[in-house]
């Protein structure tokens, strides 16, 4: 192969200096060492390996939150629905969230998305469980959910960036929470372009017929209550995508848990 590696396909070789490149992010951030969001130096006893100043700027998810989606609400919104969910109906059935999306929040998914930092999906996962089982308690979760999956990303981007953020911090969440993690359930049929920037329609257009169903995956899903897990949540035309194609497949519900949700943002 000129200008390549002999007997290494592209592919291989890219997940190959991408491999090698994380074995350097390791001896670079060992774990426990250094703060996941800021650098600082922190030590072991420091929950989800984030010093204190990170720990109080994380906008944690711990006052009111939706009733549909599950993102925090505004002070100054008296309703137990966020103003997205009470303007646009959902496929979903009840979503979940860690924090609402900030500057720390970003970091982190930022570092992990297009940073290389696999390490950081398993704290995200530590964290999605820690919320998940403050929610329903340890044992009541495990028989809440028959299945868990990621959103999917589209195979050219995932050989580019080398994994999918979500089907890691997934893996990371199902391995604590004891539920069986299904990374295959959904495949995603073409690329879709940036969301920033584009209004609630744009976004559900987007989208619109983005998912199907993996072949050979019906009877696994037929009749199973299945959690979604992403990244990010904002307005919910993507998770709706999913939900939709899960639920026309036969599922018996679909409910979702993001690391970070967007802001509650009541218009007058």
């Amino acid at each position: 192969m000129p200008g390549g590696l002999p007997g290494i396909s592209l592919h291989m070789g890219r997940n190959l200096f991408k491999a090698i490149g994380n074995e350097i992010l390791d001896l670079v951030y060992p774990p426990d060492i250094y703060c996941i969001c800021c650098g600082k130096i922190i030590d072991f006893t420091r929950p989800y390996r984030l010093c204190d100043d990170c720990m109080e700027t994380m906008k944690w998810a711990t006052g009111r939150t939706c009733a549909k989606c599950g993102k925090p609400l505004s002070d100054n919104d008296p309703m137990d629905i966020c103003y997205s969910c009470r303007e646009h109906a959902h496929a979903f059935g009840k979503g979940y969230t860690c924090t609402e999306y900030g500057t720390a929040e970003k970091s982190l998914v930022f570092s992990l998305k297009y940073g290389s930092r696999t390490d950081i999906a398993d704290t995200i996962g530590e964290i999605m469980y820690d919320r998940m089982s403050a929610e329903f308690g340890a044992e009541a979760l495990r028989a809440a959910f028959d299945l868990l999956c990621p959103v999917p990303v589209h195979y050219e981007r995932k050989s580019m960036r080398g994994y999918n953020q979500a089907a890691l911090i997934a893996e990371a969440f199902a391995k604590r929470a004891g539920i069986p993690y299904r990374g295959e359930l959904l495949v995603r049929t073409r690329q879709t372009g940036a969301m920033k920037g584009m209004n609630p329609a744009e976004r559900r257009e987007n989208v619109r017929g983005v998912f199907e169903v993996r072949r050979g995956r019906e009877e696994l899903i037929r009749g199973a209550d299945i959690l979604i897990v992403d990244d990010i949540y904002t307005t919910g035309s993507t998770i709706d995508e999913a939900a939709r194609t899960l639920a026309d497949a036969g599922a018996g519900s679909v409910d979702f848990i993001s690391f970070a949700s967007g802001a509650d943002v009541v218009k007058s």
